[in-house]
């Protein structure tokens, strides 16, 4: 009975490694990513097989990569569509303005520590082939061993330390299959500082002159000078409409004789003259 439990696993094992190499040796990762100064990812991800391999045990492609993906680590979320051509099939992975702390997975570490951008990507034989491994842990260092990998990672500053090819400020690695790998790849980029709060509410941090504040002083003086000259306006008297001219003004006490009059009352009467 030992001998053929020895016999079936011993089979097992065997079938498993053949479909490994089948598999996983035409498996690929391509990663194109741009890290933008707000901290958010753009950029596309794509892992594929070859149709023929997927198909090899009489399984349609959709389900025989649906079982080789249960032995990738998790990816960064993102928009998902099929991928598909003559000789490819998989997924692919959209990222628009996809926030930062999406990508601290398993598979794939891309944070920001302070001022630098810190980009990971372990190639642990302990992170793939899981479910292979459940027959054989060999499996797991040979399900790697037969991936592929081409990535590529734009930073917004300058890349200050890679394992990888640098080209201005992005760093791109190409791992090839049936090649020995590292342990991961990995890069380091200068990040852009944060705005700061006293930027953001626009208070005066002693850099320079406080031109809103300024300027709302301006406007609130305006419209206070604009209100008195109002009011000034307003509190003038008005002449009447439809006067003429003004009538002078008449003399007080006792009204004047009209000529040729009797004298008033008091008044001496003039002298007769004298004759001879």
């Amino acid at each position: 009975m030992n001998t053929r439990f020895t016999r079936g696993r011993a089979l097992r094992v065997a079938v498993c490694l053949a479909l490994v190499a089948a598999l996983s040796g035409c498996m690929q990762l391509h990663v194109g990513l741009t890290v933008n100064v707000d901290d958010t990812v753009d950029g596309q991800l794509l892992l594929t097989a070859q149709k023929s391999l997927l198909t090899a045990r009489k399984m349609t492609v959709e389900a025989g990569f649906a079982e080789l993906r249960q032995n990738i680590p998790a990816l960064p979320p993102g928009e998902e569509s099929r991928y598909e051509d003559a000789k490819l099939y998989g997924s692919q992975i959209t990222y628009r303005k996809t926030p930062l702390s999406d990508f601290n997975r398993e598979s794939l570490k891309l944070v920001r520590d302070g001022d630098l951008y810190r980009f990971t990507l372990p190639l642990d034989p302990q992170k793939y082939g899981g479910k292979l491994a459940e027959q054989n842990p060999q499996n797991q260092q040979a399900f790697l061993r037969l991936m592929s990998f081409e990535i590529s990672v734009t930073f917004p500053g300058r890349v200050l330390d890679s394992n990888g090819t640098v080209t201005g400020r992005s760093v791109s690695w190409k791992v090839d299959a049936n090649q020995e790998k590292p342990i991961e790849l990995r890069a380091l980029a200068e990040a852009p500082p944060r705005p700061s709060a006293s930027a953001a509410t626009g208070t005066n941090d002693g850099s320079g002159f406080p031109w809103l504040p300024a300027a709302g002083g301006a406007v609130i003086l305006l419209l206070v000078a604009v209100v008195v000259v109002l009011l000034l306006r307003r509190s003038r008297p008005t002449p009447p409409a439809g006067t003429g001219a003004a009538v002078p003004a008449q003399p007080s006490g006792p009204a004047a004789p009209p000529p040729g009059g009797p004298p008033a009352p008091g008044t001496p009467l003039a002298e007769p003259p004298r004759s001879g």
